[in-house]
């Protein structure tokens, strides 16, 4: 337990470095631009994650399943690595080729084309930084891990802060800054990592293929799914309002993200955990006590952001206030990702990866008729209950095709504290008064942590054995 506990301690360095450090963006950006130029620059914030969610083709997932069964480490990474990095070479050429419409459709002028070509120069370094991130951390190397990915990050707000100070303070300029940082941040990583990046067509694993691709390219499938669900708000804001609303929408986005310092650790530590725990055939009550542990952890966390969202708001620009009531249902989106990946499980172990598929369908298909029918109307606010809701449907639908395939355990606690959150969002969007809202979210939370006395105790007990056999 102990070794445990350090391992996810030393993950949360890098969480919580990085979150800090994404933070810290909120300010400077807003500082020096405006909502519109703001809105702007969420459009290549777009362009990236599309880019995240898709190049990877799922061998990024398959590499993890096969990690702790594969001998070869070097190798299965050479393997793994492969068609991504090939792949890449097609999205590049599409990217170049019609780089002066997709400027159009991204900033509303061709202009602007020579950002296409910078952000396709850019794929190479995001596929080497992931699967170089995976070994590292599927080798449970958590302090290397939490290093190199602070050192992405503060290279990205180093440059961020020396563009805006010595260059025009437009939305071009934070682009070019967040760029060159992430490949000066990736270019660290890879002479760091020399050793595994070198690839050779003889060291690869012809038989390996087949595998990684059984497994990986249902994910690819459900993924581009996914990256639609994921974009689908920006897009419908940016068709229906205008950019000020995508800026302030951007704004409130990245304070609802940082429910993510605690997703990110916890993905960090269970993803090896989980797998560990499956091979050893660890019992159900091991994964459901750490179910309801982050449930409740990642629930207090939200009503925090709600008590606090005023003063929280401080770090923004007095023209980004109407924010506070944008980010509340938005905060279901670290908090739906993070309690799933603990509900999951059985569609991972039993390798039933076309399950996710679906889950990306229901969920997208949620997001787009809400969106379709809030934001003409309520712009921002109608994206953020949007993408709240489909966040919900996908844990609820992860959750329900994992529990019919695998033994799993009840949720029962979890469904009625997300049923509470939906209550704290609706009303915090709606409520302008502070002393009301206030004691509401007050009210709630009491009720939350009633709920989870029997965890509290469990843990308790179990922290108070362990503790008296130490002893002893």
């Amino acid at each position: 337990m102990k070794a445990l506990i350090k391992r996810l301690m030393q993950f949360a360095i890098g969480s919580l470095g990085s979150a800090l450090l994404n933070l810290m963006m909120i300010p400077v950006i807003t500082f020096f631009i405006s909502p519109e130029e703001y809105g702007k620059t969420s459009m290549f914030m777009l362009v990236q994650t599309l880019l995240i969610c898709v190049i990877y083709l799922g061998y990024d997932q398959a590499f993890a399943r096969e990690f702790y069964e594969y001998p070869n480490k070097k190798k299965l990474f050479s393997t793994a690595i492969t068609i991504p990095f090939l792949f890449s070479g097609v999205v590049i050429g599409g990217m170049c080729w019609f780089a002066k419409p997709i400027s159009v459709f991204l900033f509303e002028s061709d202009g602007y084309h020579h950002v296409v070509y910078l952000i396709a120069a850019s794929i190479p370094f995001l596929i080497f930084e992931r699967f170089l991130f995976l070994y590292i951390r599927m080798q449970n190397k958590a302090l290397e891990f939490s290093l190199f990915n602070i050192l992405v990050k503060l290279s990205i707000l180093i440059c961020t802060v020396f563009f805006l100070i010595f260059f025009s303070r437009t939305f071009i300029t934070v682009i070019y800054a967040m760029i060159i940082g992430q490949v000066i941040g990736d270019t660290i990583l890879m002479l760091r990592n020399v050793r595994i990046i070198y690839m050779n067509p003889i060291k690869t694993d012809p038989d390996l293929y087949p595998r990684l691709t059984k497994f990986g390219l249902p994910i690819a499938v459900a993924t581009v799914i996914y990256s639609l669900f994921v974009i689908i708000d920006k897009l419908f804001i940016r068709y229906f309002c205008d950019f000020e609303q995508l800026g302030l929408y951007t704004a409130a986005f990245k304070i609802a993200s940082a429910l993510l310092i605690l997703q990110t650790t916890f993905s960090n530590f269970w993803v090896p955990t989980a797998y560990e725990w499956h091979k050893k055939q660890k019992p159900m009550r091991y994964f459901k006590l750490v179910s309801d542990s982050i449930m409740f952890l990642i629930a207090i966390l939200f009503m925090g952001l709600l008590l606090f969202k005023g003063v929280i708001m401080m770090v923004l620009s007095p023209d980004y206030s109407q924010a506070q009531y944008i980010f509340p249902f938005l905060c279901f989106y670290p908090l739906m990702m993070t309690v799933s990946d603990t509900t999951n499980l059985g569609i991972v172990f039993l390798k039933r990866g076309t399950l996710n598929i679906f889950v990306s369908i229901i969920a997208l298909s949620v997001s787009i008729a809400l969106n379709f029918l809030l934001v003409p109307k309520y712009g921002a606010i109608g994206a953020s209950i949007a993408t709240g809701t489909a966040y919900i449907a996908f844990f609820l639908a992860r959750t329900y095709f994992s529990m019919r395939i695998w033994e799993g355990f009840s949720v029962k606690s979890h469904l009625v504290t997300t049923f509470l959150l939906v209550i704290a969002a609706s009303l915090n969007t709606i409520i302008h008064v502070v002393w009301l809202i206030s004691i509401i979210n007050i009210v709630i939370l009491a009720c939350i942590i009633v709920i989870y006395i029997p965890l509290l105790r469990t843990l308790y007990r179990s922290y108070y054995a362990k503790r008296q056999l130490s002893i002893t």
